[in-house]
């Protein structure tokens, strides 16, 4: 691991000073810190999706201090051509362990005032937007930004992307994104059907559009993701079908004097069925198809999944102070199959700027997994209501930007 870190910093550097003719360079990176206690009622202790946190204990709570992953190094390029490229890698992970991963990769030119041509590894277009929270990355639930409690982050993939610029008050990008990956059941796969007895196709990329249009103090930010994939059977499946999913968004933000705001709602089904981040609660887990039969004697076929998401963040500026207010829920519903999942967070985060470079953010949060009506059992064509119960995390997270 300590090899991997110096040499994805000497990776930057070497790069940074071997190219003179560029006009100019930035290097730079942040080290992110969290300290915080978690806890888990009886319910939400004994969750599978947890892992070993659950064990049959009444409660779960635990004290953590972690590097998080989203720890980074960054370097910056442009030259007189108005071409540029930008590399990121990430670092950290959870305690007593590391590693080191390409969060961004790519490169740009500017053709023309209007129009720039971007291709590599980055975030596409579509959910631009995101809430504050980012304490417990490494929790076992993935808290970051929300995912899995309202936010759909649509990930980091290769792309080539097209951004035209029709001046400050409208943006248009639309991005061509590597479709493999993120293709699996999230759900029962009937016996004997195992993961290695089916392959996914895919024959066009996926597609991610999104638009910024500025209004005096209000952005307002729509975005479409479309994803069609192919499932076929091998040797003892009887399901042959193609998947799509898709999602539209749309993002608000708002800002007049110290007062911001931004909120983000997001529809669409089989989310779960790419790469993007979508988190580990049980509307996030249970977000792709499934395989669902009416009874005992019926087909097997597969079964689309609605997604549904929202949140809201609100914030005051106080000199260094910046209290953050944050709401957000999430849905996924089986279209025959009648599995629904719900989960809900709520809570406060406070970034402090203390000196230049040197931030902490007090972070309170309430997580809810919701009753939850379990996903279908396509086997033996039975269902079960659960109550996945709740967790809280409260701590710290450092910040130092150099």
């Amino acid at each position: 691991m300590k090899k991997l870190m110096v040499l994805a910093f000497a990776a930057l550097l070497l790069i940074a000073y071997s190219v003179p003719v560029m006009a100019e360079v930035k290097i730079g990176g942040i080290v992110f810190t969290d300290f915080y206690y978690i806890t888990r009622d009886k319910e939400n202790a004994n969750n599978p999706a947890y892992g070993s946190e659950g064990d049959g204990r009444e409660s779960y709570s635990n004290t953590r201090i972690e590097l998080p992953s989203i720890t980074r190094l960054y370097a910056r390029w442009t030259n007189e051509d108005n071409v540029g490229m930008y590399i990121e890698f990430g670092m950290g992970g959870a305690s007593g362990s590391s590693s080191v991963i390409v969060r961004h990769a790519y490169g740009w030119w500017d053709i023309s005032p209007m129009f720039q041509l971007m291709a590599g590894h980055s975030t596409t277009p579509f959910s631009p937007l995101n809430p504050s929270q980012l304490l417990g990355t490494q929790s076992g639930s993935l808290n970051i930004i929300g995912a899995g409690y309202g936010e759909f982050y649509s990930g980091r993939f290769p792309q080539v992307r097209g951004t035209f610029n029709f001046g400050k008050a409208f943006q248009l990008a639309i991005a061509l994104v590597d479709p493999n990956g993120g293709s699996r059941f999230t759900d029962q796969i009937p016996a004997p059907i195992t993961a290695a007895d089916y392959q996914t196709n895919t024959k066009l990329p996926r597609l991610d559009v999104g638009a910024n249009i500025a209004l005096g103090p209000v952005s307002i930010k729509p975005s479409i993701l479309v994803q069609q994939r192919t499932f076929d059977k091998l040797v003892t499946s009887s399901i042959d079908d193609s998947v799509t999913t898709y999602a539209g968004s749309l993002g608000v933000k708002f800002g007049m004097g110290p007062f911001m705001l931004e909120a983000e709602g997001q529809a669409g089904k089989n989310w779960g069925n790419t790469r993007s981040l979508i988190g580990n609660s049980p509307s996030a887990v249970h977000a792709g198809i499934t395989t669902y039969r009416a009874n005992t004697n019926s087909d097997y076929r597969l079964d689309d999944t609605q997604n549904y998401g929202y949140w809201i963040d609100l914030a005051f500026k106080f000199g260094p102070v910046t209290p953050h207010l944050i709401f957000g829920q999430q849905q996924s519903q089986g279209d025959d199959n009648p599995m629904s999942y719900r989960t809900t967070m709520m809570g406060v985060s406070v970034p402090i700027a203390l000196a230049k470079g040197f931030t902490v953010r007090p972070e309170l949060m309430w997580y809810d997994d919701g009753d939850s009506n379990t996903a279908y059992n396509s086997t033996t064509a039975t269902q079960s209501k659960s109550n996945d119960g709740s967790y809280a995390i409260y701590g710290v997270q450092f910040q130092i930007t150099f």
